[in-house]
């Protein structure tokens, strides 16, 4: 199987222009974290959409979700080296990398959805074509 790169990185620079939109304009909250799982879901559904087909879309917008979370994750580590401490960040990069893992699951899931609703579009053009 042929991981498509492009799909996947337009899926991530959606998920973090949307999460950063987000987290400008939402402060987080008990009440708000829906809001803020939502970029990640939409980068998920359209690096899925860029490839045809279920399977392919839900491992594409699953890889976008991680890798996405993943290069988050490390400059928070960086970050947190810097001004927390090792000790401190060692245990918030451990509770990173569990979330991450739990968030390849909502990505995949989304990208399911976006390549599932790519090849549906293809599928009535084809049948349109075709009655002509």
């Amino acid at each position: 199987m042929d991981i498509n790169w492009r799909a996947v990185f337009v899926g991530f620079l959606v998920a973090v222009t949307l999460g950063l939109i987000v987290s400008w304009l939402v402060p987080p909250s008990q009440t708000t974290a829906v809001v803020h799982a939502v970029p990640g879901l939409i980068g998920g559904a359209v690096a899925g959409y860029m490839v045809t087909g279920v399977g392919d879309g839900a491992i594409h917008g699953g890889l976008a979700t991680v890798i996405g979370g993943l290069l988050t994750l490390v400059v928070l580590a960086v970050f947190g080296v810097l001004f927390a401490g090792v000790v401190v960040t060692t245990g918030a990069v451990v509770v990173g990398l569990l979330v991450l893992l739990g968030q390849a699951i909502p990505g995949a899931i989304a990208g399911a959805v976006g390549g599932w609703a790519s090849g549906r579009g293809e599928a009535r053009e084809t049948t349109a074509t075709e009655t002509q």
